[in-house]
């Protein structure tokens, strides 16, 4: 477990001017506990009115980081999650892909994962950070998404992982919530197995990487995510930059690039139910590489390479 002190200041929104709790180093790690997306209120039993719409969607932080200054690319490497020993997935009025006028909640256990009951089925864990990101340039409400991260739900946010964003604000402003034990494509019902949780970050930067779009690096593989008003905008808003990859990995012209990404692109539809939709791209036969500067791989392995036994060792155990 880290030895750093765990925050838990909560914020329901987001923005240049929200004060950092505390400032760290470059390289230092810190601790963040945060209640599930519900702010804890969401459990079998409850009632639509007995939920206060207010606690919804807590992040803790945010969290400055000494020596960022605007624009740097800062890179937010997730070292460990310890999620509670219960989790939650439900769905209520206005929320989900088909919007149903009733709430239906349901406990996991978050170690088995297990649906429980006669018929009882596995759920594959996914242990990630939904939410993850850097103070925005303008206000925004926590649940949001966009250049800064935020609400991503992209599921290779897990320990390991590694979150580039541009700082839109001196210090940065890590915030992160949202923990899934799990997670389907899209989060259709609203939710995945939400979950209290501690989780242990640390920082670096990229003082020369103009970033346009969230990256995340799992697994030794980079991801660009896009963000639009649906899948096909989210897609669009990052195609060139898989195209331009190409083209410096072969040399080949604009029109040339656009066939061979097409051919090796990989879509993973993170969002479909918020007011924008994400999509995490990357390209196959070892053509990610070339979607982030060498700087950005040696950094994210680096951190890796000191992190990765504290993160095996600690992910799983509760707190």
């Amino acid at each position: 477990m880290s030895n750093a002190p765990v925050i838990d200041d909560l914020l329901y929104s987001v923005g240049p001017d929200t004060p950092h709790v505390v400032t760290v180093s470059l390289g230092e790690v810190f601790s963040l506990s945060i209640p599930d997306a519900s702010g804890n209120q969401v459990r079998p039993g409850v009632t639509v009115d007995a939920i206060d719409p207010a606690r919804l969607f807590p992040v803790a932080g945010p969290v400055g980081v000494a020596g960022v200054d605007i624009g740097d690319a800062l890179g937010i490497a997730v070292i460990g999650v310890r999620p509670s020993s219960r989790g939650h997935v439900w769905t209520r009025p206005g929320l989900g892909f088909r919007n149903p006028g009733w709430l239906a909640c349901r406990a996991f256990d978050t170690e088995t994962l297990s649906t429980g009951g006669r018929n009882s089925r596995t759920v594959p864990s996914q242990l990630h950070l939904g939410a993850l990101g850097v103070l925005p340039a303008s206000a925004k409400e926590s649940r949001t998404l966009g250049p800064h991260g935020g609400n991503l739900d992209v599921p290779l946010l897990g320990a390991g992982a590694m979150l580039w964003a541009p700082a839109a604000v001196p210090g940065g402003g890590i915030f992160c919530g949202d923990v899934h034990a799990a997670i389907g494509d899209g989060e259709l019902c609203g939710t995945g197995i939400e979950v209290e949780a501690e989780v242990d970050l640390v920082a670096t930067k990229l003082a020369s990487w103009g970033l346009p779009h969230p990256i995340v690096m799992a697994k030794h593989r980079c991801w660009v995510i896009g963000i639009g008003a649906d899948v096909e905008e989210a897609v669009a808003a990052v195609l060139p930059v898989a195209i331009a990859a190409v083209r410096e990995a072969t040399g080949e012209s604009e029109e040339q690039a656009y066939l061979l990404a097409s051919l090796l692109l990989e879509i993973k539809i993170c969002q479909l139910v918020n007011p924008f939709a994400s999509v995490a791209i990357s390209l196959g036969a070892g053509m990610d590489r070339h979607l982030a500067p060498d700087a950005a791989w040696v950094a994210y392995e680096s951190l890796a390479a000191v992190h990765l036994p504290r993160q095996v060792a600690e992910s799983r155990s509760n707190f």
